[in-house]
């Protein structure tokens, strides 16, 4: 678990330690610690996460662990840094393995942020089967933001909000986001994660 500094990753730590005992975060102080499967997790500004990320050194780890083929899961403000660009408190670079920008959601008569337990919809052309045990599962979502993607292909589910379709799980090879919390999810949450790691 990438440890540099935004959101609470111990309730990640514990529903990671249920499923493999083999967990860890990756910090300033572990750099040189091998894995083969990297979570980021966030909460806060996609600008602030780019900043850390970036003077950190954090960037050119996650790029390498993309490029050795390790498996990179970002969740919340994690999956939003996955993405090209964010306009939260301004223009910020991400990682760009996601074609796209994030930004804050629109069109919709619905307060914000989005909170709360959400239906999600796997899509119908996505060929990893063990993603589609979650078709119409509820899952615990909170953000005002939500990433606006350049290619179809890399949706794997959505929600519905008002009328905005939000991407909730995105995909593009061995890098992977998630837009809800599956470790403040229950059950459904720790079955994900667990499929997450083991395929």
């Amino acid at each position: 678990i990438l440890d540099y500094g935004l959101g609470n990753i111990r309730s990640l730590y514990n529903s990671i330690k249920i499923i493999n005992s083999d967990v860890s975060y990756y910090s300033e102080i572990k750099k040189n610690k091998n894995f083969d499967i990297l979570f980021i997790p966030g909460v806060g500004s996609f600008n602030k996460a780019s900043k850390i990320l970036k003077d950190n050194g954090y960037f050119k780890i996650i790029q390498k662990a993309k490029d050795e083929n390790i498996k990179i899961v970002g969740i919340c403000l994690g999956m939003h840094i996955l993405f090209s660009e964010g306009y939260e408190d301004g223009r910020s670079v991400g990682l760009n393995f996601i074609k796209g920008s994030v930004r804050k959601i629109e069109n919709t008569n619905l307060k914000l942020p989005n909170i709360g337990w959400k239906k999600i919809s796997i899509e119908k052309k996505i060929d990893q089967p063990f993603f589609k045990k979650f078709d119409e599962k509820k899952f615990y979502f909170v953000h005002s933001y939500m990433g606006n993607i350049e290619n179809s292909s890399n949706l794997v589910a959505s929600l519905s909000y008002d009328k905005v379709r939000v991407p909730a799980i995105v995909n593009n090879k061995n890098i992977f986001g998630i837009q809800f919390h599956p470790e403040k999810s229950g059950e459904m949450g720790i079955e994900l994660l667990k499929e997450l790691i083991k395929n």
